[in-house]
């Protein structure tokens, strides 16, 4: 017998006719929690209406979600160590007022973020300082045409008081030929490294450096970009607020949100847009800059407005304009010449109108010296995760102060890594009455994959005779289903992972079981590979009772069982079961095939320095054995 709950007030009238009937048959029934399933997937270029939000704690709470998210999506969370930089510069070559350096930063041991560094002659410091990322153009942030003059807007600015660092996408310029431009593998995203996330590393320690010079006023920094440097931009301004001002141009946009996946980091857009991203400036000052020959065409009329509505909760509409021109995509002289006078406005108090005429050096002049060995991807990528299991064994709690420590540090991220927009997807459960006259009590659900149907069904059925109200959830048994089509491009950035929507049923059932007036409480078991969905549930979810899982697949703590049966990008960033243990420390555990290994050793731990140890048990054999 099926029911679908479709409200909450439709709910409670089937849950009582579901009692009715299971009491008259004895039998098994069917709870469903929603209409039916959506087969709707995200994509980059799909049309999106920006959000509304009515006060101003609205939208704080909704900044401060997209901040950790935005952290949280390039394998930035917690904060990898800040390490030398050892900056290399080339003497300067002094010109019509301004000088220019090749600079060389070493943002992470063994990789390298180069540029060119633009100095004022004509004024006296300190100065104001401007982060100039580039897009795709052809030349990167040597591009020097009419569409776009990187190195022709540094000269400008500094010729008007202003030190300029233009700097390289990873891939371009220098290091081209030795790390690719893009580049993506799901083993990359267990860990959260990837193009977008490098970039935006790349921006914050490019800031450092630009604070670090004593010449530099730090509380006057703008930020510019087009395109893929327009995304670099209002990625960067939405998590560091030592961007005092900022001008993206021809980039965001509520029905294309970046088509490279430099511009897509893993679960950045599952429910959030540019637009909402772009607002995160607020209140300080922002200049959108648009054009009617790319997807910025609709600024004027949709983005800018939803933008400004942010700002006019801050009673700062003052601070946020946009400039809309009629050519194709570009950062063209009069891009560049609006973006002039808002960043005089605002770092000098000076808006200088026009652009002076200026003369690029050659390319080669403009190139910077490398150190001998640049590391090779693999080799980044190996020690970027190295430092990640270093930043979990460093937080691996010795006591209560380090576990609260620790929760601080790592549950946001797990929880980001696993949140699931809402969705109107089923929630099936099969429930099993202990007998008609049954009264309020403790429940069990029983979680389990497809192939352990039959003996989940009679777990279930012990559960019952021992007088329990008995649940049994096998969370999307056809998978395929969850799996988007293949033009969906770069599709973990908008869409959860099956498995990531396996562990949010896990999550909703419990809600819904809970909710019931005659459950009292709520004890979980997992078989299988249920039984990390389980786990992570339960850390992540309502506050239940115990928890049984089965967890001999994951003894090895190697990343092809996340690949083979567990993908969910970042969870190996976030802690994985790891940090699931800490989560629910110090409540009832019962792991069942855990071989001894370093998974093993931690969860003893974490429980001993929560002085829960007797709440910690392991068992060989499977459940029900």
């Amino acid at each position: 017998m099926c029911y679908r709950l479709l409200h909450h007030a439709q709910a409670v009238l089937a849950r009582r006719s579901c009692f009715r009937l299971g009491l008259f048959l004895g039998v098994l029934l069917l709870l469903f929690s929603a209409e039916g399933r959506s087969e709707e997937f995200r994509r980059l270029d799909q049309e999106q209406t920006p959000p509304e939000f009515a006060t101003l704690q609205d939208w704080m709470a909704r900044a401060h979600e997209l901040r950790t998210r935005i952290m949280v999506s390039a394998g930035l969370e917690p904060l990898p160590a800040r390490t030398p930089l050892n900056p290399r510069l080339s003497p300067p070559l002094a010109r019509d007022g301004y000088t220019v350096q090749n600079v060389s930063l070493e943002t992470l041991p063994g990789f390298y973020l180069t540029g060119n560094l633009y100095r004022p002659l004509r004024m006296d410091p300190p100065y104001p300082a401007v982060l100039g990322p580039h897009g795709h153009w052809k030349n990167g942030r040597l591009e020097d045409s009419e569409r776009s003059s990187v190195p022709g807007r540094a000269i400008n600015l500094a010729r008007r008081g202003a030190v300029v660092f233009t700097y390289s996408m990873i891939g371009y310029e220098e290091t081209k030929g030795l790390i690719p431009h893009r580049f993506d593998e799901p083993r990359y995203q267990l860990w959260g490294f990837g193009p977008a996330g490098l970039q935006l590393w790349n921006s914050l320690r490019a800031l450092d450096f630009l604070t670090s010079m004593t010449d530099v006023d730090p509380g006057r920094i703008g930020m510019t970009g087009a395109s893929g440097g327009g995304t670099q931009t209002f990625l960067l301004m939405a998590v560091d607020p030592r961007i005092a001002v900022a001008a993206p141009v021809n980039m965001i946009s509520a029905h294309f949100q970046g088509g490279c996946i430099c511009e897509n980091a893993p679960l950045l857009r599952l429910d959030s847009i540019n637009t909402e991203i772009g607002a995160m400036m607020a209140p300080r000052p922002l200049m959108l800059v648009s054009t009617s020959g790319d997807w910025t065409s609709k600024t004027p009329d949709v983005e800018f407005p939803a933008i400004r509505s942010v700002y006019r909760l801050f009673g700062a509409e003052d601070r946020v304009a946009n400039a809309h021109f009629d050519y194709p995509h570009n950062y063209n002289r009069d891009s560049r010449e609006a973006v002039y006078g808002w960043f005089g406005r605002w770092l000098w108090d000076e808006e200088r109108p026009g652009e002076e005429p200026f003369q690029v050096e050659p390319a080669d002049a403009l190139t910077a010296e490398l150190p001998a060995r640049p590391l090779p991807l693999e080799e980044v990528f190996s020690n970027f995760a190295a430092r990640a299991r270093g930043q979990i064994e460093i937080h691996k709690p010795g006591d209560w102060k380090e576990i609260f420590r620790y929760r601080e540090a790592y549950g946001p991220v797990l929880r980001h890594t696993l949140s699931v927009p809402p969705s109107p997807d089923l929630v099936e459960m099969e429930v099993q009455l202990p007998d008609p006259h049954h009264r309020a009590g403790r429940a069990v659900l029983v979680v389990h994959p497809r192939e352990e149907e039959e003996r989940a069904r009679a777990l279930a059925h012990r559960y019952r005779g021992d007088g329990r109200l008995a649940f049994r959830i096998s969370p999307y048994p056809q998978v395929e289903a969850l799996m988007p089509p293949e033009d969906v491009n770069h599709w973990t950035t908008y869409n959860p992972t099956p498995a990531s929507r396996r562990i949010d049923q896990v999550r909703r059932a419990c809600r819904v079981i809970l909710d019931r007036g005659d459950v009292t409480g709520l004890d979980l078991v997992g078989l299988g590979e249920a039984g990390a969905w389980v786990l992570l549930g339960a850390a992540t979810g309502p506050r239940v009772g115990s928890v049984s899982a089965e967890l001999e697949m994951f003894s090895g703590d190697t990343d092809q069982v996340f690949l083979d049966r567990l993908f969910v990008p970042l969870l190996r960033r976030a802690g994985d079961l790891k940090t699931a243990a800490v989560l629910l420390a110090p409540g009832q555990l019962t792991l069942h095939g855990l071989d001894e290994g370093p998974l093993k050793l931690w969860f003893q731990e974490v429980y001993g320095a929560a002085g829960a140890s007797g709440m910690l048990e392991f068992r060989n054999a499977p459940i029900g054995n």
